[in-house]
Parts: structure tokens; sequence; C-alpha cells
């Protein structure tokens, strides 16, 4: 799996190549961008560098590495986003975004020193592991769960109002998925799901209540799901 950890001046810098110079043409965004020239000038060397902009004799910059390259047109121009948040007692993690298209997907969210990283996907498989990841049902539970084995006890056999839930949740954890974003009539498809002391909780609005109710779920039955949002997407 590719990775690449960017510092915002340098995915400024990486951004402005792929547009065509159009991104910096006015100074402006400079200062919308939270940038300065000196740190772009940095940036660039620093790029160049590493082999994520390229270069050729008697030139500058020629343009951005073709693996890079892959995974920031992604991200620019999705044909599919899924993107989940993850709320947990007193923090918000920052969002974590799966840009899809027919020749790449594309990971990225921003770490804890405010850089941004970017991850190439293989396939579908692994943004369904990722999101149950970014999520908190690590990989490996999901793996051992495929029995039907939820990942705390059984949880309550019947329904329980969401609001219930959200005062005793450790995590509440919302996926939302849209196809085709650039088009104004796009659809987003969402799904959320808490964890308690009692394991795992998905709220349902099939259900006939005249409050949000949520139902326990087994890591193997949210696997399911979110794997059903994805092909209802597709």
């Amino acid at each position: 799996m590719n990775a690449y950890t960017l510092t915002s001046a340098e995915l400024t810098v990486l951004m402005d190549h792929m547009t065509g110079g159009r991104l910096l043409d006015q100074t402006a965004a400079l200062t919308e961008l939270q940038v300065d020239e000196q740190a772009l000038v940095a940036a660039e060397e620093n790029l160049l560098d590493q082999g994520l902009l390229l270069s050729l004799p008697f030139e500058q910059v020629s343009g951005v590495s073709s693996q890079l390259a892959s995974v920031l047109s992604a991200a620019l121009s999705p044909d599919r986003v899924c993107v989940v948040r993850t709320i947990h007692q007193g923090h918000t993690d920052p969002p974590v975004i799966f840009s899809l298209t027919a020749e790449c997907i594309a990971r990225n969210q921003v770490d804890e020193q405010g850089q941004h990283v970017f991850a190439e996907l293989a396939d579908q498989e692994q943004v369904l592991s990722a999101i149950l990841e970014a999520g908190g049902e690590v990989a490996a539970e999901e793996g051992s769960a495929k029995n039907g084995t939820a990942k705390k006890g059984r949880g309550t056999p019947k329904p329980r109002p969401l609001a219930d839930l959200l005062k005793e949740a450790h995590r509440l954890v919302m996926l939302m998925v849209v196809e085709d974003p650039a088009d104004q009539k796009a659809v987003a498809h969402s799904l959320a799901w808490v964890e308690t002391d009692e394991g795992l909780w998905l709220a349902d609005g099939t259900l006939d209540s005249e409050e949000p109710l949520a139902q326990p779920v087994g890591v193997a039955g949210l696997c399911q799901r979110v794997g059903a949002a994805l092909e209802k997407s597709g």
C-alpha cells in the first residue's frame, strides 16, 4: 500500500501543479491556505528531494509523480466518496475520507500533527476493513467475528432507543456514502453505530417506532451492513 504524509504547504504545492498553477494564481489564496511563499519554496524543494515532484534537465519542475498523482486525482475528482466520523467520549476524530474512482481508491485524513496522510487501497475489501478500523473495529476483530461473535458479549436482545444508548456510548461512528458527489442531485446513504459496555448497536431507521432505535449487532453483522452500504451506492 502506497502511503504519503504531506504538510499543508506540500499539499498546496502538489495541488497547484495538478491544477495547472491555478490554485496559487492569486495572492489571496496563500492567506486562505495559511501558507506563505517561503513555506511553499521549502515544500517544493522537499517534494523534489523525495521524488514526489519530478524535474527534467533545465526545468525546475515537470510534474507530480505518477503514483501520487493517481491518489490525489482520486481525492480531487472521485466517482464515490465515503466519509467516516468517529465521536468518542470528550473528543471527535478528524474525518477519514475514502475517494473511489475506476483507476484508484484513496484514503486521506489529517493526523495529530496536522499533516495530511494519503494512502492507496487495493480494492473495496480494503475499503471495508479500513472503514471498520477507522470506526474502532480493528481488522483483527473483523476476521474473528466472521463466525458471528459480537465484540463484547451478546448485547441486549431487543432494540433500544438510540437516545438512551448515546448516553452510555463509548463511541459513535457515522458513515456517509455519496455516489458522484460532483452531481448536484447526488444522494447520500448513511449508516451509524454505537459502542457501549453491552456491545455494538446499529441505528435502524426501518424499525417501526416513534423514536429512533438501535439494534444489537456483532462485528460480522456490522461488516455485512457496511458492505451493503458500499454496494448500494456502487
